[in-house]
């Protein structure tokens, strides 16, 4: 009967680790990648270093345009999904803490400097929200009223900044506001309107000095010095406009957060356009416009500065999907292509660039590769995967 009883016991330990084939041996969080099952509403966490699943957190909501953030220590990942739902999990014991509503659909999420407070930002009802971290109390709203008899508008972003600032975009009131997370009330001490039109993503430089924001319809950048905070600056962009080559049809708009910036230049995915921009951060002038194969979603500068990685979107199925294209940061031309699969999305590195981790979201897997030889090193069985959140952000301005 004992035996029998010790067998069970066996099977049921074997059964209940299947989700979590490497969390049973002690490791760090500063090194995990965080992987987005989009369409079933869980996050799948993996070991970068060993390159080792260590388990699965679900129940986070709809995670079409989930956006993660994490704690300073990198013990706890917050989690905005599109549904509104803010989750945090506790990246050592691989559970769901605390949950709360953010909104109806939310876009956007940021932790302040203090590692006190997480803002998120809505679509709807529009507006952002200012929780406290550690238990996901709703301490503050922020309607985003920008013109009397009008409804909120949708914001985007947030960013924090070195000065302990949040920063965030008004997609219908075309303006700029900085909220000051030092103050009591976190009033917004600072309103740049009429900033361009249709603000739609947003970052900020790896120092946190310089914010610039992304207009759908505007041929320029906005530039704010997080220092003066005295106007915004105008970068021109309308090169991506007028090189001649025909208009591609935005089947994925450009993710402003993963702009790679290596050195004293910064690559740009241009809008409706199979081109990587790049401008001179000195003076924010455009240096050079480099073809593609696609429009580019996410363009990621490999720790050291010496290659940018890009993925390509196109028409669902296209072969450009497929491709990761390597942009050398000296010569600034694509040096080499991955052909990665189906549906590549999202290169992310590890802290010291030895490994690239790509989502294959037609081929429900990703991908990770060796960047000395570009070759893979290990795939991992993963659920619809998108966007891919290093733990090593923990300690970076903006996200």
């Amino acid at each position: 009967m004992k035996k029998i009883s010790f067998a069970l016991m066996v099977l049921f330990l074997l059964l209940s680790a299947i989700d979590t084939e490497a969390a049973g041996r002690p490791y760090g969080t500063s090194a995990l990648m965080v992987v987005v099952e989009r369409e079933s509403g869980s996050v799948v966490v993996i070991d970068s270093v060993e390159h080792e699943f260590l388990g699965r957190v679900e129940g986070l909501g709809d995670l079409r345009h989930a956006t993660i953030v994490f704690s300073r220590d990198a013990r706890f990942a917050f989690v905005i999904a599109r549904d509104g739902t803010l989750s945090k999990i506790d990246l050592l014991t691989l559970s769901l803490e605390r949950q709360a509503k953010a909104g109806e659909t939310s876009i956007g999420i940021a932790i302040s400097r203090d590692n006190r407070y997480v803002m998120v930002c809505n679509y709807s009802p529009g507006g952002a929200v200012v929780f406290d971290s550690r238990d996901l109390k709703k301490v503050k709203e922020i309607p985003a009223i920008y013109k009397e008899g009008a409804p909120p508008s949708r914001t985007v972003g947030p960013l924090d900044t070195p000065d302990n600032l949040m920063i965030f975009a008004l997609m219908e009131g075309n303006s700029v506001w900085v909220v000051d997370m030092k103050a009591e009330g976190f009033p917004v001490i600072k309103k740049f309107d009429g900033a361009g039109e249709t603000p739609y993503d947003q970052l900020i430089t790896p120092d946190g000095r310089y914010y610039v924001v992304g207009f759908e319809k505007s041929d320029w950048m906005g530039l704010v010095d997080t220092w003066r905070l005295d106007t915004i600056r105008k970068i021109d962009v309308s090169e991506r406009r007028a090189t001649g080559d025909k208009a591609a049809p935005v089947h994925h708009i450009p993710h402003f957060e993963s702009w790679a910036i290596s050195g004293r230049y910064a690559f740009v995915p241009a809008f409706g356009k199979k081109r990587v921009l790049v401008y001179d951060t000195e003076n924010w002038s455009l240096k050079k416009s480099i073809p593609i194969s696609g429009t580019g979603l996410f363009v990621v500068a490999r720790p050291g500065g010496r290659e940018v990685w890009v993925d390509n979107t196109g028409a669902p199925g296209g072969p450009e999907e497929r491709l990761i294209e390597i942009i050398d940061t000296e010569t600034l031309e694509v040096k080499d292509r991955i052909d990665a699969g189906k549906g590549a999305i999202d290169p992310q590195f590890t802290a010291k660039g030895e490994a690239a981790y790509v989502s294959i979201r037609e081929e429900d897997r990703v991908a990770v590769y060796d960047t000395d030889t570009k070759k893979v090193i290990r795939d991992f069985k993963v659920r619809r995967p998108s966007g891919i959140f290093s733990s090593y952000r923990a300690g970076q301005f903006g996200l």
